[in-house]
């Protein structure tokens, strides 16, 4: 078969095809190749659920994609919340995510934490948020979306591994969460649970 776009997580590897049918392969100890088993599988497997997806997003342990109409769908190990269908149970076939929050941008590159961003800059993110990666202002885990603070609209948005950057539509990048190897870059070494300016911007 022929992909469009491939993801590759921390042990599996996703990809869609041009009709959007997403197929994963790898591990899936947490069902995040997302075909209704945790059978590993060493050629792709397609996703269940008969969905279309135009984006999706591997991590860690859990899976991601959008649909056309903007729908989030996530899968796999779901322990702090990251598939944000407002549980905290592992799934293995796709469930919405709650919130009834379309997007047009999404990332689930990290282990526990994914962030999307709605077609008028809005973002939200939902999962692990020890260090403030969520960016709305606590360090409280969220299994649903929640709106990252500030005001800000985001043109896309990207997340590390216990922190989050963004980009603006005016071009300014944003980051918050963990800051102790200064990976905010807003030159110091304090973490954030808010969106901080990188520095040397306007």
């Amino acid at each position: 078969m022929i992909f469009a776009a491939v993801s590759p997580g921390g042990a599996h590897t996703c990809g869609i095809t041009a009709a959007g049918a997403a197929y994963c392969w790898g591990r899936n100890t947490y069902g995040q190749l997302g075909d209704g088993t945790t059978t590993d599988r060493s050629i792709p497997g397609l996703v269940a659920g008969g969905l279309s997806f135009t984006t999706v997003s591997a991590a860690e342990h859990h899976t991601c994609g959008l649909t056309a109409t903007g729908a989030a769908y996530c899968w796999g190990y779901n322990g702090m919340g990251q598939l944000g269908d407002g549980t905290k149970t592992d799934r293995s076939s796709p469930v919405l995510v709650a919130g009834d929050v379309s997007f047009t941008v999404l990332s689930a590159t990290t282990a526990y934490q994914t962030c999307a961003v709605t077609a008028a800059g809005a973002a939200y993110c939902w999962g692990i948020n020890g260090l403030g990666q969520l960016g709305d202002g606590t360090t409280t885990n969220r299994s649903s979306p929640a709106l990252v603070a500030g005001g800000l609209n985001f043109a896309a948005v990207s997340t590390g591994y216990f922190h989050t950057c963004g980009v603006t539509v005016a071009g300014v990048t944003y980051c918050w969460g963990d800051n102790g190897n200064f990976q905010l870059g807003d030159g110091t070494g304090s973490s954030s649970n808010v969106p901080v300016k990188v520095a040397g911007q306007p």
